[in-house]
């Protein structure tokens, strides 16, 4: 088989800053023609890398509302295992819906559902993003 060409597109969404439910979506095609010789599986990859940079100067663009670590700390975080209000250090869960937590909220919509800050990942989980659960991030050695 001969290629004579290669296309390939990407295409990526992010949350708009406007009134909910709207997103900003950005979508990139590129062609190209392999020369005489030319590994197309190096041409393929290297197109690829070429859109994911592009499409991640887009996601940086969805600005991630600044939070406060301390305020974060003081929501009513529950402890997986014990059920009692969780320590700090530890992993715990709250409902999405906690009073204190709409930055929260924003941040993980900007962020696609996942964010580490401060001493923490936090993640969206349960059916219809219903929780915020947060776990210690590992340290690195």
């Amino acid at each position: 088989m001969k290629i004579e060409r290669i296309v390939i597109g990407k295409g990526r969404s992010a949350p708009a800053d406007g009134p909910e439910g709207e997103w900003n979506k950005v979508y990139y095609q590129i062609e190209a023609i392999p020369g005489k010789g030319e590994d197309v599986q190096e041409v393929r990859k290297s197109l690829e890398a070429m859109l994911d940079d592009w499409l991640s100067s887009f996601a940086s663009k969805a600005k991630i509302p600044e939070l406060d670590l301390a305020k974060l700390e003081e929501l009513p975080w529950t402890n997986y295992k014990t059920k009692e209000p969780a320590k700090e250090g530890e992993a715990g869960w709250i409902f999405a819906n906690t009073e204190g937590a709409e930055e929260l909220v924003k941040a993980l919509e900007k962020s696609g559902g996942k964010l580490e800050l401060g001493p923490y990942e936090y993640r969206f989980s349960g059916e219809d993003n219903r929780f915020i659960s947060r776990r210690p991030l590992k340290v690195k050695k």
